[in-house]
């Protein structure tokens, strides 16, 4: 810290451009205390929101670096959703040097927030059960692995014979396969990114072997395939450098491997023997279950009671996501977290959720209310008017009546608590709903990060307006959850 004072403190070399921003964080504490207890006073609750990561350019890697290992990067997997997984460009925490001093950094995180909040939302609780890590290189979210995770040994390859594991582990391309992917510009490719090995394989070029070095090279000078745009050219060329069943661990390369996920997808897979395309699906399937689940479940349980024991606030866990550890539920229940349910990835009547959860219309990472209840087909939006305890043929449009009858039961669900967006309750009202719906999604993950929606009406309007605020009123009367 003392260099951080010498150059932030008066008198200092950074400190004419770091005044600034110590009187706007003084004052964001001074009104958002102020709000915090105003709300207090009212009887209102309010909850934060925990990112799982933090940026690399923030106030928290600049002052705490050694807690973060600045060589990694955060994300997620490919998934039914992301093709290309995602890549948040977080650093990755380095739990074990937090430990040494008893997670302080976590509990003085938790402190500080509880002065503002009373519950709060764990985003991406997951990554407390283990964290999608990648390469500081990394643009996509392919070439990643979980952290902590048991990796597949050599012994283990050995075992089934799968002993070449260069060519498993190293991007299959050939010159039927760049055709079969640029057409006619496959050899401009090429000449740009690789070079011809022996029996016909090729690699990519030094220099030009990672995702950050092709994207620098895509940036700077553009290869021109005919028939594919700039970003689809980038795009097939950030796959066929993933084209690979295996990665190496970074520290024990030639013992410790893990699986590319969704292996089976790759040129490399499809190219091998059915005796090793099922052993190597075989490796992969058991590395993102059972081989992890008691290492995902001690961890989980490690770190979330570090939260826990660090403030009075409730914990509320963002617990969506592909790949799931099946030991989730169980440790949110044993520690008494609630998790979130959302009718479009829960399923069933919210009438059968349990108590021990968060019931929910939609959140910022979803399409609204009205725009996903527009986007279901005949049969599926019947089925999810049923759950709702809706009479007759349901509308195509999301009318009021129809968002004020899916938010009427979420409130009326057994659920600890529930959360109605802006834009659901939004919905409810003739004069605010949105004509444009799809338009009003807050963020699309790992593809937008812009979180530019504005609300249509102000605060003041809505306030003014008795006859909206009677209909919430009498929504959430209407469901028992009015406290008097």
């Amino acid at each position: 810290f003392g260099q951080i004072d010498a150059l932030a403190s008066p008198g200092g070399k950074k400190y004419s451009s770091c005044r600034y921003w110590y009187w706007v964080q003084f004052h964001l504490h001074s009104q958002l205390m102020a709000a915090s207890r105003y709300a207090g006073d009212k009887g209102v609750a309010l909850m934060g929101d925990l990112p799982i990561g933090v940026s690399r350019h923030g106030v928290e890697v600049w002052a705490r670096p050694e807690l973060f290992k600045l060589d990694k990067l955060t994300g997620a997997p490919p998934d039914a959703f992301t093709e290309m997984g995602q890549n948040w460009h977080f650093p990755a925490y380095d739990w074990d040097r937090m430990a040494r001093d008893g997670f302080a950094w976590w509990r003085a995180r938790l402190r500080s927030m509880s002065n503002y909040f009373h519950a709060m939302r764990i985003d991406h609780i997951l990554g407390y059960f283990r964290l999608w890590e990648l390469p500081f290189h990394a643009v996509t979210g392919l070439g990643g692995r979980f952290n902590p995770s048991h990796a597949i040994s050599k012994e283990e390859l050995d075992a089934k014979g799968l002993w070449d594991r260069q060519r498993l582990s190293r991007p299959y391309v050939r010159s039927h396969l760049l055709e079969r992917r640029f057409g006619t510009g496959w050899e401009a490719v090429a000449k740009r990114f690789l070079e011809l090995g022996q029996h016909g394989v090729y690699s990519f070029k030094p220099g030009l072997d990672t995702e950050a070095a092709v994207l620098d090279s895509m940036d700077r000078d553009p290869v021109a395939v005919e028939g594919m745009s700039r970003d689809k050219v980038l795009e097939t060329l950030l796959m066929m450098l993933n084209d690979r069943c295996l990665l190496r661990d970074d520290r024990a390369p030639d013992d410790r491997f893990y699986p590319r996920v969704g292996l089976w997808q790759t040129d490399s897979y499809a190219q091998l023997g059915q005796d090793w395309q099922l052993k190597l699906k075989e490796l992969h399937d058991s590395y993102l279950s059972w081989r992890q689940e008691s290492l995902f479940e001690a961890t989980a349980r490690d770190r979330l009671k570090i939260l826990q024991t660090s403030s009075n606030m409730l914990l509320v866990g963002e617990d969506l996501g592909m790949l799931s550890p099946a030991c989730l539920p169980k440790v949110l229940a044993d520690l008494a977290i609630p998790g979130l349910r959302i009718p479009r990835v829960t399923g069933g009547p919210p009438s059968a959720y349990p108590y021990l959860s968060v019931a929910a219309s939609s959140s910022h990472d979803m399409a609204t209310l009205a725009a996903w209840w527009e986007g279901l087909d005949g049969a599926k939006r019947l089925a999810v008017w049923k759950d709702m305890e809706g009479q007759g043929v349901p509308p195509e449009k999301c009318t009021p009546e129809v968002a004020r009858q899916v938010v009427l039961k979420l409130l009326a669900s057994p659920s600890l608590l529930t959360l109605i967006p802006i834009q659901d309750l939004l919905s409810c009202w003739p004069e605010y709903a949105s004509k444009a719906p799809a338009g009003d999604q807050i963020n699309t993950p790992g593809i937008q990060h812009y979180w530019r929606w504005r609300c249509s009406a102000s605060l003041e309007e809505m306030a003014a307006n008795q006859p909206f605020k009677d209909m919430i009123r009498g929504l959430v009367e209407g469901a028992g959850r009015l406290v008097r």
